[in-house]
């Protein structure tokens, strides 16, 4: 089966683009490590995927950090690197292929050229430039993988109009630009790949060839207007502020919203004259209500619509995380160096303390995360059970609770590779003896004994408690 989603389409379909991409950037590094033998198994080529996706992170975030360098000083360069790296869920997530995370490096480095426009040392003509790239580019991450980008580029564009960085027209056709151009780039590919597989008997309201070529807004009419989001849980309207945000800022919470107040007050001129406190030279204060005149509404755009929708996760409003680390920052490196000698120690403790909160918790979550992905494992179990009672002629069934938590077609090691056009072997070749897999939701095989009467032969439990039915035909249950 050359393509996995004409049998299992997930939730909902989603643009192919982004992991194109993520493919054609790894496929070099994959033939090379194919070649010297580094790569052997095709779980390898899973995690040197999620490396490439981690680096361009990484160099997205460094962007980003070089750009809070020239504006705000060393300072708040350091306590926004030291906030973002203890914090879990951005640097856990980096390199998952989850369509927020492919994103995610644009949105950071629309987010850089955005504070790099407001720079007074660049001439006119850069600064405009960076200010309608940044709107293209969000614009065509949002209309191709996430549309919920949408409710925050729209009120930054808007914002950015309002302050008179942008004209309206430059504003509304870059924004058509991106929208429209991700379309009828990505159109021609969604469609031809989707309408091999649609309508699914799991998804029989996808029949549209408008769906099959923007599958992003397909998928938010179904999520939204069909309200099929809630088949996946509803939440209270509070979540994203008292659930998702002290989750993904942790101690940076506070100190944002600590550092938005004492902005504010110094706005209204309640803390006297002169606020200027280790921070490159620009007031606390001016640097602070500048970024959040900025970026406010688009904040608040994007965390306001989302708490309108029933089913809420993190990971839709993870883009909020760089803004709020960076007021964090502000106010970290402004407390770091009060001017009130006798109160700055208690200041830079209270600080240090802070980042061991984080520290830990990371570390918490962390070793909870690692074991709780058995699916990503079910390779390893059944490598034991042919090791220990070998068979020819397999048959491996995947029920969903596995494919949900980490079995992946790359750990699939005993399926056969496709064959390719490319000059170089850039997948590895399956381990041997050869095995066939199947996916399936039938509720009759999530047992042992509705396994046992499909012809599934033995047992063994696993030891991530995942139980595996053995034999000349195994299959991958659940959660034991």
């Amino acid at each position: 089966m050359y393509w996995d989603h004409v049998t299992f389409p997930g939730a909902v379909p989603r643009s192919f683009l982004p992991p194109t991409l993520l493919g054609l950037a790894t496929l070099p590094l994959s033939t090379l490590g194919v070649a010297v033998g580094v790569i052997r198994t095709k779980l390898q080529v899973q995690i040197l995927i999620r490396l490439v996706l981690a680096g361009i992170h990484v160099h997205c975030f460094n962007h980003l950090v070089k750009t809070i360098r020239a504006r705000y000083g060393p300072s708040v360069r350091n306590w926004f690197l030291v906030l973002s790296m203890s914090q879990f869920h951005i640097p856990f997530y980096a390199g998952r292929t989850l369509p927020n995370f492919m994103i995610l490096p644009g949105v950071l480095l629309s987010f850089s050229w955005l504070l790099r426009s407001f720079s007074n040392s660049a001439p006119p003509r850069v600064t405009a430039w960076r200010r309608h790239l940044s709107i293209f580019l969000l614009t065509f991450l949002a209309t191709n993988a996430r549309l919920e980008l949408a409710a925050f580029v729209i009120p930054l564009a808007l914002t950015l109009v309002l302050l008179r960085k942008v004209n309206l027209a430059a504003a509304f056709s870059f924004g058509a630009l991106g929208g429209f151009g991700v379309v009828l780039i990505a159109g021609p590919i969604d469609h031809e790949l989707w309408s091999r597989a649609l309508p699914h008997a799991s998804l029989p309201q996808f029949t549209s060839w408008w769906q099959f070529a923007w599958p992003e807004l397909a998928s938010l009419q179904y999520n939204l207007f069909q309200g099929q989001a809630s088949n996946w849980g509803i939440m209270p309207a509070h979540y994203y502020f008292t659930n998702s945000l002290p989750k993904l800022l942790m101690s940076a919470l506070p100190l944002a919203v600590f550092g938005l107040v004492w902005a504010a007050a110094d706005k209204l001129g309640m803390l006297g004259n002169g606020n200027s406190n280790g921070n490159g030279g620009k007031g606390f204060g001016k640097a602070v209500w500048e970024i959040w005149c900025l970026f406010g509404p688009a904040l608040a755009g994007l965390l306001g619509a989302m708490s309108a929708v029933g089913h809420k996760e993190w990971r839709f409003v993870v883009y909020v995380v760089p803004i709020f680390n960076l007021i964090a920052a502000l106010t970290a490196a402004s407390l770091w160096e009060t001017r009130a000698t006798w109160l700055r120690p208690l200041m830079r403790l209270g600080l240090v303390g802070m980042i061991m909160i984080n520290l830990l918790a990371t570390g918490f979550l962390t070793f909870l995360s690692m074991h709780n992905y058995p699916g990503g494992s079910v390779w390893s179990i059944l490598e034991e059970a042919e090791a220990a009672q070998p068979h020819r002629n397999v048959s491996v069934h995947f029920h969903s609770y596995p494919l949900q938590t980490g079995a992946s077609l790359f750990t699939f090691l005993h399926s056969t590779t496709p064959t390719s056009h490319w000059p170089r072997q850039a997948i590895p070749n399956p381990l041997e003896p050869t095995w066939r897999y199947f996916k399936s939701e039938d509720p009759g095989l999530k047992t042992p004994g509705g396994a046992y009467d499909a012809g599934f032969e033995g047992a063994k439990r696993g030891k991530w408690g995942m139980e595996v039915v053995w034999g000349s035909r195994a299959a991958v249950l659940r959660r034991v």
